[in-house]
């Protein structure tokens, strides 16, 4: 009984250990992702984005498009200026998502969806080869 105790004392500590790396990890991310964001630095959120960006409009049926990095500014702006709804304070409110990432400094367990993916209002992110990257972008009045 005392074995089988501590097996799952560890096994449980190991998750939450795994947990809070990947959550670390995923902060410091989108800690210079915002930072890029908010500088206006294009290049260094195209070194952080994996290229061809997947983008569709908000419904299963939208079209996926993927753009590489010649298109890569335009989307880019598209996808920050979009107007999005949100759920603040008790009530619906409409901003963009440059605003969005402005506000959000901090990640949530919400963002978080599982240890190598995360997602922040209308982008999606995923950690791959032990590197995260913004690897989806839904834009609501569609693609091109």
């Amino acid at each position: 009984m005392l074995r089988r105790l501590v097996v799952m004392a560890f096994l449980f500590s190991f998750a939450l250990s795994t947990s809070t790396e990947a959550n670390s990890d995923a902060q410091h991310f989108w800690g210079g992702f915002r930072e890029a964001i908010l500088s206006g630095d294009s290049n260094r959120v195209a070194a952080m984005t994996k290229l061809p960006l997947w983008v569709r409009g908000p419904d299963d049926s939208d079209p996926v498009v993927y753009y590489g990095r010649k298109d890569f500014d335009r989307v880019l702006k598209r996808l920050l200026n979009q107007k999005v709804s949100i759920w603040k304070g008790g009530k619906v409110t409409t901003t963009n998502m440059l605003k969005v990432i402005k506000e959000k400094r901090e990640l949530s367990s919400k963002d978080l969806q599982a240890p190598n993916s995360l997602s922040v209002e209308l982008f999606y992110f995923e950690k791959v080869a032990g590197r995260w990257f913004f690897t989806r972008g839904y834009l609501e009045d569609g693609s091109d």
